[in-house]
């Protein structure tokens, strides 16, 4: 038995209607369409994105506290805590307790998916 037929198909524990689009692409089925494929399927991405970080973002005020999560760059901020000093639609600004890095102020414009809101109980 060689390799690729021990490999575990895309479809194998898929719903009917996601298995049937995933034995297609498999199978060749829409090999003149890909392209489409690849651009509806970043469009998604991109859409559920822009979702979750508008959802984040709505959940945060200034005077919270905040954990930097390992979704940001630089990595060195990565478990820092601030508390949220502004908002605007795009980002967060946070106030780090000192300046770290590049950061001299100590405030830190953060996408609101790298950031963790803290409780009381958690700072």
């Amino acid at each position: 038995m060689g390799k690729r037929s021990r490999r575990r198909h895309p479809s194998e524990g898929a719903p009917d209607a996601e298995r049937s689009l995933l034995d297609e692409i498999a199978d060749g089925r829409l090999d003149d369409h890909l392209t489409a494929v690849a651009e509806a399927v970043h469009a998604r991405q991109h859409l559920l994105h822009t979702v979750r970080s508008a959802n984040a973002l709505a959940t945060l005020c200034p005077g919270d506290r905040v954990r930097i999560n390992d979704a940001v760059s630089p990595r060195y901020l990565i478990g820092m805590q601030g508390t949220v000093v502004g908002v605007d639609d795009r980002a967060a600004t946070i106030r780090l307790a000192r300046p770290v890095g590049r950061f001299h102020s100590g405030q830190v414009r953060c996408p609101p998916l790298a950031l963790e809101k803290l409780t009381a109980a958690s700072s």
